[in-house]
């Protein structure tokens, strides 16, 4: 079985996907989150701002309606969650990650959260992931309540038979790619 740090390095090298490759499958993605059943019954959804290896799930915004929308902020070793009513609200961060800022009455708590949008840098078909290595989403992942869903979302380059799993690691509960 590869390791983890194998994983991230064969996948780094072949998700440098043109800009229009990358949008066309950025939006069929975010058409099969819209098609989930989990998507027409969520009011708290979490996504996040994507990297260039990474689907473009803000795509989502014209379709959110009457959803709170939700961003992870890195502080410290863990990841704490704000409302925001753009993706203008997002501001350059930890790693270059576009992130909302801190502020107490934007604060989202882990019970609230009804989907959440999960990057990676590979995924098994069962929903096992390869994050970047910081832990930062397993853990984010493990607070939230079991009702909410777990979307990994992927280009289909990054859709592997097997990942290491590590006690700490959390799955998805539904894996889309494109």
């Amino acid at each position: 079985m590869r390791t983890k740090q194998i994983i991230r390095h064969q996948m780094r090298s072949i998700l440098s996907l043109p800009p229009d490759v990358r949008g066309e499958k950025s939006a069929r993605i975010c058409e099969q989150v819209r098609r989930l059943p989990a998507w027409a019954t969520a009011h708290c959804v979490v996504l996040f701002a994507p990297q260039m290896r990474e689907p473009d799930v803000e795509l989502l915004w014209p379709h959110m309606e009457d959803r709170r929308v939700v961003y992870p902020r890195v502080e410290v070793e863990m990841v704490s969650l704000y409302a925001v009513e753009s993706v203008f609200d997002l501001q350059p961060a930890r790693w270059g990650i576009r992130e909302p800022q801190a502020s107490p009455d934007a604060l989202v708590l882990p019970p609230e959260v009804d989907l959440i949008l999960v990057p990676g840098v590979a995924f098994t078909p069962a929903g096992q992931r390869c994050g970047r290595g910081g832990g930062f989403y397993d853990r984010l992942l493990a607070s939230l309540p079991a009702r909410a869903c777990k979307v990994g979302v992927c280009f289909a380059e990054q859709v592997t038979e097997e990942v290491p799993r590590e006690p700490h690691d959390v799955a998805v509960n539904v894996v889309i790619s494109a």
